[in-house]
């Protein structure tokens, strides 16, 4: 298969991603007017562990504590990610909740930093000046139109961003069904506290159970299909494709809810896919090296 064959199937894989995810998003703000969002979590959770563990049979090898240091940081931020990323859907418009969890390679740069001491390349603040405008015309901060979900929002993208950067540091020691598989695990024991503390039940009416099967099976669906992605496109090509996920939660959100966004939020859409088309631009001239986002 040629280089463009490749790349036509990673385009079409990074497509059907953010579709089946917006799937995701769509399944999750129904379930949340039934179950609480931890519980929504915790069953994504034991969804994906009960899958994924037929095929770890005969892969586990025994890990040296900074792998499992690296391990938890990692499931720790995807746990985060999902948690706020829900939380943010029951307060504000499906679209812009996708949008600010769009925005986690903004956040990448500064996770490193705290991880790693390694400084921002010059070359790096102008995408992020970018997208940080985006950021600040979504969530417009100003007393009268400030919405602390929007807030929240955005935390689920520092979420994301930690389970990137980790991701990326396990890769070259572990299989991508292990870091899968032990960041469900360890998302479903940490839901467990959250319930207990929510005093939410565990128990799912059985209104709600269609809601979060859609929501476990798309979820699983949708992180294979993006590794897929990866295997046939770079990063330069698969971040901003993936970036059409907004406008299918844009077009759910119409579509169910009659939720339009305003000049503000579409301007700050065009400034944060401009600031991720410059990102993978520099990152394409200096070596496409990709960096799986797997939730």
């Amino acid at each position: 298969m040629d280089n463009n064959e490749l790349l036509k199937k990673g385009i079409m894989m990074t497509i059907a991603y953010a579709f089946v995810m917006s799937l995701t998003a769509l399944a999750a703000k129904q379930a949340q007017t039934m179950i609480a969002v931890s519980s929504l979590v915790f069953w994504q959770s034991v969804f994906c562990v009960l899958v994924l563990l037929p095929q770890m049979r005969g892969r586990w090898q025994k890990r040296p504590f900074s792998v499992w240091k690296i391990h938890f940081l990692r499931s720790f931020g995807g746990f985060i990610g999902f948690l706020f990323y829900y939380w943010a859907l029951n307060h504000i418009p499906l679209v812009e909740a996708s949008l600010l969890r769009t925005c986690a390679p903004l956040c990448v740069p500064f996770i490193v930093l705290l991880l790693h001491k390694t400084h921002i390349p010059k070359a790096r603040w102008l995408p992020l000046f970018v997208g940080f405008i985006g950021v600040a015309l979504v969530i417009q901060p100003t007393p009268s139109h400030l919405n602390p979900w929007h807030l929240v929002g955005f935390v689920s993208a520092i979420g994301l961003a930690l389970s990137m950067v980790t991701t990326r540091m396990l890769s070259q020691q572990v299989s991508g069904q292990e870091t899968l598989f032990v960041y469900f695990l360890v998302s479903s024991l940490l839901s467990l506290p959250l319930i207990l503390a929510q005093e939410a039940s565990l128990l799912v009416p059985m209104p709600a159970w269609p809601f979060v099967a859609v929501v476990a099976v798309t979820l699983y669906i949708g992180m294979y299909l993006y590794n897929k992605a990866y295997t046939f496109a770079p990063a330069s090509i698969v971040s901003p494709v993936s970036y059409i996920g907004v406008v299918f939660s844009g077009f759910w959100g119409w579509v169910v809810w009659g939720h339009v966004p305003d000049s503000y939020a579409i301007l700050g859409m065009l400034f944060i896919f401009a600031s991720l088309l410059i990102s993978t631009r520099i990152a394409r001239n200096k070596g496409d090296t990709p960096m799986k986002n797997q939730g």
